[in-house]
């Protein structure tokens, strides 16, 4: 069953999350390279099937709705917060987050974090700005609602996130 503050995976399409996936895969052997985006389940439409979600795209942090339909074929739902958000703590996150940037700059730090901590067991911090990537919006999300998946210094990482939340790293697809 969906719930609002459900996280949500998004099937990886696109030549950009296939190459940077890949390259991904290679450092990270037990991730299986389904999911690449990823967002966070706001409302529940009042007219239609489907849900409002809260997601990181090129344009910057912004809520779309995707039907059912949409979220069954293209997604996984992750239950991870221990109760459902408060209307006071989402109308808090929604005013700090929505119609920020996107943060294209973070690709190049991430991809150089993960290869430190993949050759050198070391990490590095993530910058701390006020533009966000998809998974710098969920993680932060969820750390400010009291469950943080990783450190709030760590790059997020999409393997890390499978990992930690997860719990099927390797399987298909599925809304649970």
């Amino acid at each position: 069953m969906i719930e609002v503050g459900n996280l949500v995976e998004f099937k990886r399409h696109g030549p950009v999350p296939f190459l940077l996936g890949g390259l991904l895969k290679m450092l990270d052997h037990k991730w299986n390279g389904w999911g690449w985006h990823l967002a966070i389940v706001w409302e529940k439409s009042c007219l239609n099937k489907g849900w409002y979600i809260m997601e990181a795209l090129a344009g910057g942090v912004e809520i779309n709705y995707y039907s059912m339909d949409d979220i069954t074929t293209r997604c996984r739902i992750h239950h991870w917060l221990d109760q459902e958000p408060t209307s006071e703590q989402m109308a808090k996150f929604l005013k700090e987050h929505l119609n920020m940037s996107y943060d294209v700059t973070i690709y190049f730090w991430t991809t150089l974090q993960y290869l430190v901590r993949h050759f050198f067991n070391r990490r590095i911090p993530r910058l701390l700005d006020a533009r966000f990537t998809c998974w710098e919006l969920v993680f932060e999300f969820c750390e400010e609602l009291g469950k943080p998946i990783g450190s709030k210094y760590d790059c997020p990482m999409i393997s890390d996130f499978i990992r930690v939340v997860g719990g099927d790293y390797g399987k298909e697809g599925q809304v649970r």
